[in-house]
Protein backbone atom coordinates (compact mmCIF):
# COMPACT_ATOMS: atom_id res chain seq x y z
CA UNK A 1 0.00 0.00 0.00
CA UNK A 2 1.46 3.41 -0.52
CA UNK A 3 2.42 6.03 1.78
CA UNK A 4 -0.85 7.91 0.87
CA UNK A 5 -3.38 6.03 0.95
CA UNK A 6 -2.15 4.84 4.36
CA UNK A 7 -2.13 8.66 5.03
CA UNK A 8 -5.95 8.56 3.72
CA UNK A 9 -7.10 5.20 5.25
CA UNK A 10 -5.36 6.78 8.97
CA UNK A 11 -7.71 10.31 7.84
CA UNK A 12 -10.81 7.98 7.82
CA UNK A 13 -9.95 6.37 10.80
CA UNK A 14 -9.77 9.80 13.01
CA UNK A 15 -12.24 11.69 11.64
CA UNK A 16 -14.44 8.41 12.42
CA UNK A 17 -13.14 8.60 15.75
CA UNK A 18 -14.15 12.16 16.30
CA UNK A 19 -17.24 11.90 15.25
CA UNK A 20 -17.83 8.88 17.83
CA UNK A 21 -16.53 10.98 20.36
CA UNK A 22 -18.95 14.02 19.44
CA UNK A 23 -21.53 11.38 19.15
CA UNK A 24 -20.90 10.59 23.01
CA UNK A 25 -20.46 13.63 24.17
CA UNK A 26 -23.63 14.79 22.96
CA UNK A 27 -25.21 11.89 24.19
CA UNK A 28 -23.83 12.08 27.43
CA UNK A 29 -24.77 16.11 27.58
CA UNK A 30 -28.47 15.24 26.57
CA UNK A 31 -28.02 13.01 29.58
CA UNK A 32 -27.08 15.65 31.73
CA UNK A 33 -29.51 18.00 30.60
CA UNK A 34 -32.68 15.61 30.83
CA UNK A 35 -31.78 14.50 34.70
CA UNK A 36 -30.95 18.13 35.63
CA UNK A 37 -34.75 19.12 33.20
CA UNK A 38 -36.01 16.26 35.48
CA UNK A 39 -34.80 17.69 38.65
CA UNK A 40 -35.76 21.26 37.91
CA UNK A 41 -39.02 20.41 37.18
CA UNK A 42 -39.83 17.75 40.50
CA UNK A 43 -39.10 20.82 42.55
CA UNK A 44 -41.11 23.23 40.83
CA UNK A 45 -43.89 20.53 40.71
CA UNK A 46 -43.50 20.30 44.82
CA UNK A 47 -43.48 23.75 45.51
CA UNK A 48 -45.99 24.64 43.73
CA UNK A 49 -48.39 21.95 45.52
CA UNK A 50 -47.04 23.08 48.84
CA UNK A 51 -47.98 26.44 48.07
CA UNK A 52 -51.47 24.70 47.63
CA UNK A 53 -51.53 23.32 50.64
CA UNK A 54 -50.41 26.30 52.28
CA UNK A 55 -47.23 25.08 53.92
CA UNK A 56 -44.41 26.75 51.36
CA UNK A 57 -44.60 30.32 53.28
CA UNK A 58 -44.33 28.87 56.85
CA UNK A 59 -41.34 26.42 55.18
CA UNK A 60 -39.64 29.34 53.97
CA UNK A 61 -39.76 31.67 57.38
CA UNK A 62 -38.52 27.63 59.02
CA UNK A 63 -41.51 27.75 61.67
CA UNK A 64 -41.40 24.60 63.73
CA UNK A 65 -45.22 24.16 62.60
CA UNK A 66 -47.22 24.24 59.08
CA UNK A 67 -50.78 24.30 58.31
CA UNK A 68 -51.72 21.99 56.18
CA UNK A 69 -54.60 22.54 53.92
CA UNK A 70 -55.65 18.68 53.54
CA UNK A 71 -59.03 19.98 52.23
CA UNK A 72 -58.05 21.54 49.22
CA UNK A 73 -55.28 19.26 48.86
CA UNK A 74 -57.18 15.98 48.89
CA UNK A 75 -60.11 17.54 46.36
CA UNK A 76 -57.17 17.36 43.81
CA UNK A 77 -54.68 14.44 44.70
CA UNK A 78 -57.20 11.60 46.56
CA UNK A 79 -54.22 9.46 47.59
CA UNK A 80 -52.62 11.63 49.81
CA UNK A 81 -52.68 10.58 52.96
CA UNK A 82 -50.23 12.83 54.96
CA UNK A 83 -47.62 15.04 54.71
CA UNK A 84 -43.93 15.72 56.19
CA UNK A 85 -42.52 18.86 57.29
CA UNK A 86 -38.87 19.13 58.83
CA UNK A 87 -38.26 22.50 60.12
CA UNK A 88 -34.81 24.18 58.35
CA UNK A 89 -34.63 21.21 55.87
CA UNK A 90 -35.92 20.53 52.35
CA UNK A 91 -38.53 18.14 53.76
CA UNK A 92 -41.96 20.12 52.84
CA UNK A 93 -44.09 17.03 51.11
CA UNK A 94 -47.11 15.30 50.55
CA UNK A 95 -47.14 11.99 51.54
CA UNK A 96 -49.53 9.76 49.02
CA UNK A 97 -50.49 5.63 49.13
CA UNK A 98 -51.36 4.59 45.81
CA UNK A 99 -52.64 1.04 44.72
CA UNK A 100 -49.52 -0.08 44.19
CA UNK A 101 -45.55 0.68 45.30
CA UNK A 102 -44.74 1.00 41.71
CA UNK A 103 -46.81 4.58 40.35
CA UNK A 104 -45.15 7.02 42.87
CA UNK A 105 -41.68 5.77 42.48
CA UNK A 106 -41.65 7.37 39.27
CA UNK A 107 -44.28 10.05 38.83
CA UNK A 108 -45.12 13.44 40.51
CA UNK A 109 -48.84 13.91 42.06
CA UNK A 110 -50.52 15.44 38.75
CA UNK A 111 -49.18 12.10 37.12
CA UNK A 112 -46.55 13.02 35.10
CA UNK A 113 -43.30 10.83 35.10
CA UNK A 114 -40.55 12.37 36.94
CA UNK A 115 -37.78 10.87 38.62
CA UNK A 116 -38.00 12.68 41.69
CA UNK A 117 -41.10 10.51 41.97
CA UNK A 118 -43.25 11.47 45.50
CA UNK A 119 -43.51 10.33 48.95
CA UNK A 120 -45.10 7.28 49.15
CA UNK A 121 -46.48 4.59 52.34
CA UNK A 122 -46.11 1.20 51.43
CA UNK A 123 -49.36 -0.72 50.23
CA UNK A 124 -48.73 -3.17 52.86
CA UNK A 125 -49.91 -0.75 55.59
CA UNK A 126 -53.76 -1.04 55.62
CA UNK A 127 -54.14 1.44 58.59
CA UNK A 128 -50.65 4.30 57.60
CA UNK A 129 -49.76 5.65 61.09
CA UNK A 130 -52.24 3.54 63.04
CA UNK A 131 -50.51 0.15 62.53
CA UNK A 132 -47.00 -0.41 64.72
CA UNK A 133 -44.93 0.12 61.62
CA UNK A 134 -45.90 2.32 58.66
CA UNK A 135 -43.29 2.20 55.88
CA UNK A 136 -42.71 5.52 53.88
CA UNK A 137 -40.35 5.52 50.90
CA UNK A 138 -38.94 8.33 48.84
CA UNK A 139 -35.66 8.34 46.56
CA UNK A 140 -31.81 10.10 47.55
CA UNK A 141 -32.16 12.50 45.23
CA UNK A 142 -28.46 13.94 44.04
CA UNK A 143 -29.58 18.03 44.46
CA UNK A 144 -30.62 17.02 47.90
CA UNK A 145 -34.50 16.74 47.41
CA UNK A 146 -36.85 14.55 47.82
CA UNK A 147 -34.93 11.63 50.73
CA UNK A 148 -31.81 12.99 49.92
CA UNK A 149 -30.91 14.37 53.22
CA UNK A 150 -31.85 11.45 55.21
CA UNK A 151 -28.21 10.36 55.44
CA UNK A 152 -27.19 13.81 57.29
CA UNK A 153 -28.74 12.03 59.91
CA UNK A 154 -25.60 9.75 60.43
CA UNK A 155 -24.10 12.86 61.55
CA UNK A 156 -24.69 13.52 65.38
CA UNK A 157 -25.07 17.35 65.37
CA UNK A 158 -27.32 17.14 62.34
CA UNK A 159 -29.33 14.88 64.38
CA UNK A 160 -29.64 16.94 67.42
CA UNK A 161 -30.63 19.86 65.08
CA UNK A 162 -33.17 17.36 63.45
CA UNK A 163 -34.09 14.62 66.30
CA UNK A 164 -38.00 15.95 65.76
CA UNK A 165 -40.45 16.22 62.46
CA UNK A 166 -43.52 16.99 61.97
CA UNK A 167 -46.03 14.44 60.60
CA UNK A 168 -49.75 15.68 59.71
CA UNK A 169 -52.91 13.78 58.60
CA UNK A 170 -56.23 15.30 57.88
CA UNK A 171 -57.19 14.27 61.73
CA UNK A 172 -54.05 14.71 63.43
CA UNK A 173 -50.84 16.53 63.99
CA UNK A 174 -47.64 14.44 65.33
CA UNK A 175 -44.39 14.80 66.64
CA UNK A 176 -42.09 12.03 64.73
CA UNK A 177 -39.23 11.73 67.28
CA UNK A 178 -36.08 9.93 65.39
CA UNK A 179 -35.24 7.17 67.43
CA UNK A 180 -32.79 4.97 64.82
CA UNK A 181 -30.98 5.94 61.89
CA UNK A 182 -29.62 2.65 60.09
CA UNK A 183 -28.09 1.34 57.19
CA UNK A 184 -29.54 -2.39 55.53
CA UNK A 185 -30.33 -4.59 52.81
CA UNK A 186 -33.19 -3.37 50.64
CA UNK A 187 -34.66 -7.44 51.37
CA UNK A 188 -33.97 -6.88 54.99
CA UNK A 189 -36.26 -8.27 57.09
CA UNK A 190 -37.13 -4.73 58.95
CA UNK A 191 -39.30 -4.16 56.39
CA UNK A 192 -41.76 -5.89 57.73
CA UNK A 193 -45.80 -5.09 58.58
CA UNK A 194 -47.14 -8.01 60.75
CA UNK A 195 -45.72 -8.25 64.83
CA UNK A 196 -47.91 -11.23 66.38
CA UNK A 197 -47.35 -9.37 70.28
CA UNK A 198 -45.87 -7.02 72.70
CA UNK A 199 -42.60 -8.85 72.84
CA UNK A 200 -42.29 -8.94 68.24
CA UNK A 201 -42.88 -5.35 68.61
CA UNK A 202 -40.14 -4.77 71.60
CA UNK A 203 -37.62 -7.24 69.74
CA UNK A 204 -37.86 -5.19 67.01
CA UNK A 205 -37.27 -1.77 68.85
CA UNK A 206 -34.34 -3.29 70.63
CA UNK A 207 -32.95 -4.27 66.93
CA UNK A 208 -33.40 -0.33 65.83
CA UNK A 209 -31.11 0.13 68.97
CA UNK A 210 -28.58 -1.94 68.29
CA UNK A 211 -27.66 -1.46 64.52
CA UNK A 212 -28.62 2.45 64.56
CA UNK A 213 -25.42 4.31 63.51
CA UNK A 214 -26.55 7.48 65.34
CA UNK A 215 -26.72 7.10 69.16
CA UNK A 216 -30.69 8.52 69.61
CA UNK A 217 -31.88 10.05 73.04
CA UNK A 218 -35.47 8.59 72.84
CA UNK A 219 -36.59 5.55 72.90
CA UNK A 220 -39.63 3.81 71.94
CA UNK A 221 -42.05 0.83 73.57
CA UNK A 222 -44.40 -1.92 72.07
CA UNK A 223 -47.27 0.81 72.83
CA UNK A 224 -45.58 3.47 70.54
CA UNK A 225 -45.83 3.92 66.84
CA UNK A 226 -43.19 3.53 64.35
CA UNK A 227 -42.96 5.37 60.85
CA UNK A 228 -39.40 3.85 58.80
CA UNK A 229 -38.51 6.37 56.57
CA UNK A 230 -36.55 4.81 53.55
CA UNK A 231 -34.04 5.71 51.09
CA UNK A 232 -31.52 4.54 48.98
CA UNK A 233 -27.98 4.63 49.81
CA UNK A 234 -24.57 3.29 48.28
CA UNK A 235 -22.37 1.85 50.76
CA UNK A 236 -23.13 -1.62 49.27
CA UNK A 237 -25.52 -3.23 46.14
CA UNK A 238 -28.92 -2.32 47.14
CA UNK A 239 -28.38 -0.35 50.80
CA UNK A 240 -30.87 1.42 52.12
CA UNK A 241 -30.97 4.18 55.00
CA UNK A 242 -33.66 4.20 57.33
CA UNK A 243 -34.91 6.76 59.49
CA UNK A 244 -36.74 5.43 62.27
CA UNK A 245 -39.17 7.14 64.34
CA UNK A 246 -42.16 7.03 67.14
CA UNK A 247 -45.18 9.11 66.70
CA UNK A 248 -45.98 11.31 69.49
Amino acid sequence: MSGAKKRKGSEILFWIAIILLLCVMGFSLYKIWTIAGSYMQGRHTYTSIAEEAGTEKDAKAEKDDVEVNFNRIQKKYPDVKAWLYSRGTIINYPVAQGKGDDWYLHHTLDGKWNGAGTLFIDQNNDRPFEDFLTIIYGHHMRDGSMFGSLVKYRDEEYYKEHKKLRLYTPEHKYDLIVIGVCTIPALSDMYRYDFDDDAAKEAYISLIEQISETACDDHATAADRIVMLSTCTYEFDDARLVVFGKLA
